[in-house]
């Protein structure tokens, strides 16, 4: 194939993979849709690899590609145009968790089936405990909401009546539950006739052709790239997670090796055993953590696709661990875990290329779920508040403030689309001073939200993190600081609130205040530049106090001006007078 055919093709099948993100954006219902984008496609060829994916969320690739194998493997031979596959089931076909609802629909071209569409997307409520579905209290995964296999939502066109009726009898918003369910479904459609025009216009074994050979040209690149790096074992880099909500005084390690032999990548993942909270991560969902960091770090011109697969191998824990659990463990807060492999995998990723790795993130982001009775609309509603911390620094710059990890691409939910739809008030959003990690570069810094209940009650869960162990620098920085949680700050009757909360009843007037911590940063505080440092304290991102004591800067406190030698000297090791 001539590379002009090569390339066009491609970038016509990424560009369908784009203008499906769009349309879901379009129609979905729920604001974790329209908003927070928690949804992804991904473009499949008929053996079920992966080709192409759309834009917004990395997290899902693995367990989207695990369901499309399922999907193959178990509908082989029966499907027919018009059918849609509906799963969610995090052991059956291994998925991030139950509210998280994957629907995927063949092609079929002149009588052939010539591809996949899959996407997965979050459901504000699929059932479960507590309203909002996702209770950090839950113990097993029958817990966690409605589990479906793979089924057929749509056959040939058709909706499958029983199958509708059993999701809107489990959810306690049918109307915005289906209504993102019917988006996918349709969008699917839309990519179905797009990709019809695409074979017609090239011929499907051509398109075929060049999917395969991108991804031949992506494990290429990726092992010229790694062929590059010194053979041997590095690590390892463990972190911690502060518990699993059920036994809140056991800390939960996560651990990561990596050994480099050649052109190939090995991971070796090593973990606690399971949780009894929800905090446990199938091991395809901990692939695509360490498989993205592997694309940002050595190929991130690279299209993602199954070439980037085939050079990573990993080594998982035995089966009862928190990074493979046994069934049915719970796993609704699998973010909160996934963010320790991204921690740990980008510090091992740091020590054998430390120009191109970023120190950890906050890995502190997490989900705020809201329900109750709406009376601006006389129905139960849900929200599930998308909210990041503080983006690790990076190892020529600062690191991105309310920006989690790079492996989590999912928004804040804008304030005005929360106030709109829902009886709540969002009273404060801002950048939290001091609360990055201090470097030779900052790390991002975290975010304080507070919402104060308007109407009625609500329900909340708080699905988060990092309250007790903060996210680590990297090269001699030091950590970021941790986060926190209040109910009713300032207040008499404030109290602190455990960072997995489960159907707190928050009455109309009270308010939830939540501080997320920052990224960690990068290298030595000592070796900042101090002008860094004084514009840091100007635009209040940096207390005077964090200046002289993190980074040995002393400012004069009326002007401040870098006192060029009380900072030498503090630097040097010496007591200087405030």
């Amino acid at each position: 194939m001539n590379a002009i055919d090569l390339e066009v093709i491609y970038q016509s099948t990424q560009q369908i993979a784009r203008e499906l993100t769009v349309n879901m954006m379009r129609t979905g219902y729920s604001n974790v849709i329209k908003e927070s984008q928690d949804f992804t496609f991904c473009i499949f060829d008929p053996q079920a690899r992966l080709v192409a994916q759309g834009i917004p969320q990395p997290l899902h690739i693995g367990p989207i590609s695990a369901q499309v194998r399922e999907v193959h493997r178990v509908f082989h031979g029966r499907l027919q145009p018009g059918d849609a596959i509906i799963v969610n089931h995090p052991y059956r076909a291994c998925q991030n968790h139950a509210t998280d609802v994957t629907v995927i629909s063949p092609v079929f071209f002149e009588g052939r089936l010539a591809a996949y569409i899959g996407n997965t997307a979050h459901k504000p409520d699929f059932g479960g405990m507590v309203p909002g579905t996702n209770s950090p209290a839950a113990t097993e995964v029958f817990q966690e909401g409605l589990l479906l296999p793979p089924v057929r939502l749509f056959i040939a066109g058709e909706l499958n009546q029983d199958v509708y009726e059993i999701i809107l009898a489990n959810t306690r918003t049918p109307d915005v539950t289906w209504g993102d369910v019917n988006a996918q479904a349709q969008t699917n459609v839309y990519g179905v006739q797009k990709f019809s025009a695409l074979f017609r216009k090239h011929g499907v074994d051509k398109v075929q052709a060049c999917w395969s050979r991108w991804m031949d040209i992506c494990e290429s690149e990726l092992r010229k790239e790694i062929a590059k790096l010194p053979d041997g074992v590095y690590g390892p880099e463990t972190d911690w997670l502060d518990d699993d909500g059920a036994s809140r005084d056991r800390p939960l390690r996560i651990t990561c090796s990596l050994e480099i032999k050649g052109d190939k990548l090995n991971f070796i993942l090593d973990s606690d055993s399971q949780a009894h909270g929800p905090l446990n991560l199938r091991p395809c969902v901990s692939r695509t953590v360490l498989e993205c960091w592997v694309k940002m770090a050595f190929g991130s011109q690279l299209p993602v696709n199954d070439g980037m697969r085939r050079v990573v191998d990993i080594t998982f824990p035995p089966e009862g661990s928190l990074l493979n659990p046994r069934y049915p463990a719970p796993v609704n807060m699998y973010v909160r875990a996934g963010q320790m492999v991204a921690s740990v995998c980008c510090r091992v990723l740091g020590r054998v290329a430390p120009g191109r790795i970023p120190a950890p993130g906050s890995a502190a982001s997490g989900g705020l779920t809201g329900s109750g009775h709406n009376p601006r609309t006389g129905r139960w509603s849900s929200f599930h508040e998308i909210y990041n911390g503080g983006g690790g620094a990076r190892p020529h710059d600062d690191g991105v403030s309310a920006q989690d990890e790079l492996v989590i691409n999912v928004m804040n939910t804008p304030v005005e689309a929360m106030e709109t739809e829902f009886p709540i008030r969002i009273e404060r959003y801002e950048l939290l001073p001091d609360s990055a990690g201090a470097g030779r570069f900052r790390g991002g810094l975290g975010t304080r939200r507070d919402w104060r209940v308007l109407e009625n009650e609500l329900f909340f869960n708080l699905r988060t993190d990092r309250f007790k162990h903060a996210s680590p620098g990297a090269l001699g920085a030091r950590p970021a600081r941790p986060g926190g949680a209040l109910l009713n700050p300032g207040q008499a009757d404030e109290r602190a609130l455990h960072s997995k909360t489960a159907a707190l009843r928050v009455q109309a007037g009270e308010v939830i205040s939540w501080r997320l911590a920052g990224g960690g940063g990068w290298g030595d505080p000592l070796t900042r530049d101090p002008e860094r440092v004084r514009q840091d304290v100007v635009c209040g991102y940096v207390s005077l106090e964090a200046a002289r004591s993190e980074y040995g800067v002393a400012l004069d406190p009326l002007t401040l001006e870098v006192d060029a030698q009380a900072t030498a000297a503090l630097r040097a090791g010496a007591e200087v007078a405030a």
